[in-house]
């Protein structure tokens, strides 16, 4: 069985949606007349990919489903470089599957906020990507409080064995052909305990348009009860370890 969500509401996770980053050949972007680059402006909900995650059993090693392309259009599934400076670019990044707890505050987050790529940095204070969607994943909270942010949550599912890198014939950057359905799977890194224990699976995607290069992010849920079911977007509580699951 797969589930397939298609728009994000609110009491419930949106297990659908869409960061464009405004397109043309240039993305257009936030900015303040001399303030500089302030990051790419986001838009939510759009169903041109439909991603569906497959039930992953009681003891899964692995997270699989598909991706849907309803349109006349071929999408490249990856994350867009962002430039460093001196000439060099982040390398292309790749989806992630992880937990239906960062999949909230992600799509949340990106509703009222700009994408701004990498934010860490070296020794040096050179900007560093940090692979696969980490990049999006933002150092802050839409659901929770300032003393939870996204990417904790995220580091928690990894440290239990709940996230992995979705492949599609092997590849981490792959095409969706127009009108076309393309299966993802991705293996599940270690549990530190040993024990992955019980949680609703999320796969999330970037994606761009070839015609009009603009960018989405694409997410779909497992088709079963959250056990860790995460705040309501908007609340004042902050993603507990309950909420990244038991």
């Amino acid at each position: 069985m797969t589930h397939s969500t298609r728009c994000a509401a609110r009491g419930a996770l949106a297990a659908s949606a869409a960061l464009a980053l405004v397109a043309g050949a240039t993305p257009a972007m936030a900015q303040v007349p001399g303030g500089g680059f302030a990051g790419y402006v986001v838009k939510v909900d759009d169903t041109s990919l439909v991603v569906n995650v497959d039930l992953k059993g009681d003891d899964p090693s692995q997270v699989s489903g598909t991706i849907e392309n309803s349109t006349e259009t071929d999408f490249r599934c990856e994350v867009p470089q962002f430039n460093l400076g001196d000439g060099l670019l982040t390398e292309l990044g790749y989806g992630q599957v992880t937990t239906a707890a960062v999949a909230s505050e992600v799509i949340e987050y990106y509703r009222t906020r700009v994408f701004t790529g990498p934010s860490d940095t070296n020794a040096n204070g050179d900007l560093v990507s940090l692979g696969s969607l980490y990049d999006v994943f933002p150092s802050g909270s839409a659901i929770g409080s300032s003393e939870t942010d996204t990417r904790t949550a995220h580091n928690a599912a990894k440290v239990a064995g709940r996230t992995g890198d979705p492949r599609v014939g092997g590849g981490l950057q792959f095409s969706v052909p127009a009108e076309q359905t393309v299966n993802y799977s991705a293996v599940l890194g270690p549990s530190a305990t040993g024990d992955r224990g019980e949680w609703r699976a999320a796969a999330i995607f970037m994606c761009r348009n070839v015609q009009t290069n603009d960018w989405f992010l694409y997410t779909g849920l497992e088709d079963i009860e959250d056990p860790n079911p995460v705040p309501e977007p908007g609340s004042s509580g902050s993603l507990s370890a309950g909420s990244l699951g038991s």
